[in-house]
């Protein structure tokens, strides 16, 4: 029967189509970047480590027939139930003999199949004949370097008079404006993966005063799975993710997007650092050992991180150094950052014990966090009840559970000082065609997890109360909707907000496929919150609501296999109070890859006016491998970049870009060093990855 039901899934194979091509790998890749990404208000985001495994499932396929539940989720395209679908016909089938035989399971969608087709293959289940010695030999060395540069002159490269400098040593830059990139990794399969990571940022000095030793920043990892009785080993950086991110979460952590159903977070334990972010890591090392059916993952960490530090007044009788703040920019360009530079030590120690069968997991996580100095926050009101002194203890339970087409998740921890947050959800999915999540969330003012990032309204899982509904309908072959609601109260104080506050957010995104080379989307997004006053009365500032509307219409058009456009309106209303502001973006992409030469082009024209910041519109804009551009289009202006992709034979590639922002309302950009005399910022980056 299994035969049989094989043959007409391989007759049926043109509703899928054929392998997508690296371009169209790309494009998913980018699709999730841009609903993931656009939401951060952030132009220099890294994805890198978020992403670094659907970039080495684009080379190595993961094995449908091989794959755990933990390997699928590093997939971040399938939800718990999808996933648990596949382990499940393949517990009652057996091994797969094609990838179309995933049409067979209920819970996979044309659209899902479509999507995971170029991350996964069926391969025979063979006795693991791994060698150490095939590793080293075999493994795919990739060799990054990238140079970025903005052309024009900012305030902080100007070269001031001894006189200036001496009065304040921050009025300069001790650097040049070129920023440097060095990335060497080699990978055999999943079983081995070491590197190094370099970078120097603009305005960092090198090879010369305060960075001597070249770069200023440096990052080496190695890890390795199934060592003697060790599921997985890693030594130097390293990342570690547990339940939903309320005890112990080290890396980037999914918000609310137009992927609705993303609130749940996926912790896969740990994961060997290869990013460039200066913050978001662990180092030291990290094992997990276990069985079938329980896991144990242990880590420890101790490095220097930047922080604001306070000098010992004796007049107040603080006779030691304390720190009032994490410093997390990265920046070390003057000599006031090169202060802050690893000026506190950090050692972070923990695990999750587990136990797991087919149809529940549940896992017990501690961590243990130790400086060498105590943190004294500010005396501001919205920061009294924040972590300080030296030394904090998270505990925390997490699960999992499935029941048919539901999975009900949580996680719920406690800090040392006995104060309580908790996140709790369930998704369910009705049918093919249908699903459904609802997150509730209520951590206490007082809750303290210094590295924490379940899902919330607010950035540190504190002082909030929410429930948040999401729903994906996939109505026919055509057309799908999404849409999430969040309701939510800030149960204190908190930044611009004197008061308690409430607030909501909705989302609808209606996808419209035309045809197999048209299609568009039609989104609508409101934001409701609460913030101070602009007005002081009797020395009080009052709350008023903080509403904007957001209006997108998104065309896709393949003219043909070599010419691809994207073209885009977004329209945003912005309240404060009783003052409003507009904003408008229109852009026309277009990528073109010649037939004679292996070279792509891609580029942008866009035109925007918004009246002021506030009514900024973030947009993804293609750009080198393994760097994620999100920027802020406000004020009036055009922006323009053309970058070109080149395979130089099979194991070189090249990557140029020019960008450029021409203001026609201003005439300074940006503000303090960074500030550029004039309405037009452009910027080159230039990037070669060699593998051997």
């Amino acid at each position: 029967m299994k035969y049989q039901l094989l043959i007409l899934f391989v007759l049926c194979a043109s509703t899928y189509g054929k392998a997508q091509d690296d371009e169209e790998k790309q494009r998913i890749v980018e699709q999730r970047i841009e609903f993931i990404g656009e939401n951060l208000e952030d132009s220099d985001v890294d994805f890198t480590t978020y992403f670094d495994d659907l970039f080495f499932f684009f080379d190595t396929p993961l094995n449908l027939n091989t794959a755990s539940f933990e390997e699928f989720q590093r997939l971040h395209l399938l939800s718990d139930v999808q996933i648990q679908s596949i382990i499940n016909y393949r517990t009652s089938f057996g091994d797969l003999l094609s990838i179309y035989e995933l049409g067979a399971i209920e819970e996979l969608d044309p659209q899902i199949i479509e999507m995971i087709t170029p991350f996964v293959q069926v391969e025979k289940v063979e006795k693991d004949d791994f060698k150490w010695k095939n590793a080293i030999k075999y493994g795919k060395h990739e060799i990054i370097t990238r140079y970025e540069r903005v052309i024009q002159e900012k305030e902080g490269y100007i070269e001031k008079p001894d006189s200036v400098l001496a009065e304040n040593p921050n009025r300069q830059y001790l650097g040049s404006p070129d920023k440097f990139y060095v990335r060497y990794r080699n990978r055999y399969k999943d079983r081995l993966s070491f590197g190094v990571t370099m970078e120097k940022d603009a305005g960092e000095e090198f090879f010369r005063g305060s960075q001597e030793q070249g770069f200023d920043y440096y990052s080496a990892h190695l890890y390795a799975t199934k060592v003697w009785k060790f599921k997985e080993v890693a030594l130097g950086d390293y990342q570690v993710n547990f339940g939903q991110g309320l005890t112990m979460w080290s890396s980037f952590a999914l918000g609310k997007s137009a992927d609705v159903m993303s609130g749940k977070r996926f912790g896969i334990g740990i994961r060997p650092y290869t990013s460039v972010n200066e913050t978001q890591f662990l180092r030291g090392g990290a094992f997990s050992l276990g069985n079938d059916n329980w896991n144990f993952t242990g880590f420890a960490s101790y490095k220097g991180i930047d922080a604001n530090i306070i000098e010992p007044d004796t007049l107040n009788n603080f006779f030691d150094a304390r720190f009032s703040s994490f410093q997390r920019s990265g920046f070390h360009r003057t000599p006031g950052e090169l202060e802050d530079k690893n000026s506190l030590q950090e050692f972070v120690t923990g695990g999750e014990l587990a136990y797991s069968n087919d149809k529940l997991r549940i896992g017990i996580t501690g961590v243990y966090t130790q400086y060498d100095q105590e943190l004294a926050p500010s005396s501001r009101a919205y920061q009294r009840y924040k972590f300080s002194g030296r030394e904090l203890f998270t505990g925390g339970v997490n699960y999992r559970l499935y029941h048919k087409k539901m999975v009900f998740f949580g996680e719920t921890a406690m800090s040392d000082n006995m104060k309580m947050g908790t996140i709790n959800g369930v998704s369910w999915h009705a049918d093919s065609r249908l699903d459904f999540m609802v997150i509730y969330r209520h951590f206490d003012k007082e809750f303290q997890s210094i590295y924490s990032a379940a899902f919330s309204e607010s950035s540190d899982n504190t002082g909030e109360t929410g429930l948040y509904f999401g729903a994906e309908a996939r109505l026919t072959k055509w057309l799908s909707i999404s849409a999430f609601y969040d309701q939510y109260n800030i149960n204190y104080l908190s930044w611009l907000t004197d008061d308690d506050s409430e607030g909501r957010d909705f989302f609808l995104q209606a996808n419209i496929k035309l045809n197999r080379r048209n299609k568009f989307y039609i989104r609508y997004r409101n934001d409701l919150s609460e913030r101070n006053s602009k007005d002081d009365e009797f020395g009080i500032k009052g709350q008023v609501d903080l509403q904007k509307h957001q209006f997108r219409i998104h065309f896709d058009h393949d003219v043909n296999s070599q010419i691809r456009l994207k073209s885009r309106v977004e329209y945003i209303n912005f309240r404060y109070g009783d003052q409003v502001s507009h904003g408008i973006l229109l852009f026309q992409d277009i990528r073109y890859k010649f037939r004679s030469i292996p070279m792509s082009l891609y580029a942008r024209y866009a035109m925007f006016d918004t009246d002021n910041y506030d009514a900024r519109i973030y947009a993804y804009e293609n750009d080198l491998l393994y760097v994620f551009s999100i920027p802020s289009y406000f004020y009036r202006g055009i922006r323009t970049y053309l970058m070109a992709k080149i395979e130089l034979g099979s194991r070189v590639d090249m990557w140029f870009r020019y960008g450029m922002w021409s203001y026609g309302n201003v005439d300074n950009i940006s503000s303090g060093l960074e500030e550029i005399d004039g309405s037009l910022k452009s910027d080159v980056k230039l990037q070669l990855k060699i593998r051997l």
